[in-house]
């Protein structure tokens, strides 16, 4: 499995996280809002992970069309937006764990004021 160093690590955790940001408050955004975090989260999520897999082919390319899922998405169809969030991290998580060994670890719970 590929080594990467601790700033290629940060990027990708602060990736799954602003997913699950993303994911967790999509509902309160106003519809510009969601277009602009949704578009952003696509760009991020072609732009920081690698063109071409070495060992996850297969979970590269279900990441690539739940990506797609996700850019053709409706913006006001919150449900399907955030369960596409939702599975796109899940992706991210995996194939970050294939590719290169990182730790598969769950989200943290929130306290409870933050929920």
């Amino acid at each position: 499995m590929a080594a990467i160093d601790t700033s290629r690590r940060i990027e990708l955790e602060r990736l799954t996280a602003d997913l699950r940001r993303a994911a967790r408050t999509f509902r309160a955004l106003t519809l510009a809002e969601r277009d602009r975090s949704r578009t952003l989260l696509v760009e991020a999520i072609r732009d920081d992970l690698e063109a071409s897999a070495q060992v996850d082919v297969q979970g590269l390319e279900a990441l690539r069309a739940w990506t797609d899922a996700l850019e053709a998405a409706e913006v006001n169809d919150v449900d399907l937006v955030q369960e596409l969030l939702y599975g796109v991290d899940a992706l991210v998580r995996v194939h970050l764990w294939r590719e290169t060994g990182l730790p598969l670890v769950p989200p943290e719970p929130r306290p409870a004021s933050d929920v």
